[in-house]
């Protein structure tokens, strides 16, 4: 067999490899994600949120299901912020440790968000479905500090009023990024000032 063939047998064998423990990595968390995928949020996105949600280098980032980092590392490199990412899809976590390596401003927990309390995190992003918002919401309002401020991808936190909604551009990256404040934005709270206005 010439060495060219071996070569991409190689090549090929690898790739359907790494495929297929993807597949298994995340179809393994479905009843977790609730069929939530890793999407790469892409730049344009990361820098209108950015824009938008000036930090602090005290400031504590916490991204829920950090995929491969980049949020993470965007924002430390602009704002020199603490960065925590939770991931629990193997593949991704791995990724985003490889990613993030020797930035030490940056720390990845592989693992389960819902069993992490986000009081200490004063920006929160979240690029979840929308079966989830509900109860991220509750949870949330159970958890944050008065002042903490959270991003969410494409879906709106059900019953929070958004302070403001980014449409990125160009107009493929357009899907809305909602912007809250707790608690002025909490369900409770949002429905006082509406009254009051």
């Amino acid at each position: 067999m010439p060495t060219w063939v071996f070569i991409i047998m190689i090549v090929f064998g690898t790739l359907f490899a790494v495929k297929l423990l993807y597949v298994v990595s995340t179809g393994g968390m479905l009843p977790v994600t609730r069929g939530a995928l890793f999407v790469s949020t892409s730049p344009p996105r990361i820098q209108a949120l950015l824009d938008a949600l000036l930090m602090d280098p005290d400031h504590r980032l916490y991204d829920l299901g950090c995929g491969d980092g980049r949020i993470l590392r965007m924002a430390v490199a602009r704002y020199g912020v603490q960065a925590v990412g939770f991931e629990i899809n193997p593949m991704a976590y791995l990724a985003a440790r490889a990613r993030c390596m020797g930035k030490k401003a940056i720390s990845i927990r592989y693992g389960n968000f819902w069993n992490v309390d986000l009081g200490r995190a004063d920006v929160v992003f979240c690029y979840l479905f929308p079966d989830l918002m509900e109860r991220l919401g509750k949870k949330l309002a159970r958890e944050l500090q008065p002042g903490a401020r959270v991003a969410s991808c494409n879906f709106p936190l059900t019953g929070w009023t958004p302070i403001r909604v980014l449409h990125p551009s160009p107009r493929r990256h357009g899907d809305p990024i909602y912007l809250y404040c707790f608690p002025e934005s909490s369900p409770g709270t949002a429905q006082e000032n509406q009254e009051a206005t």
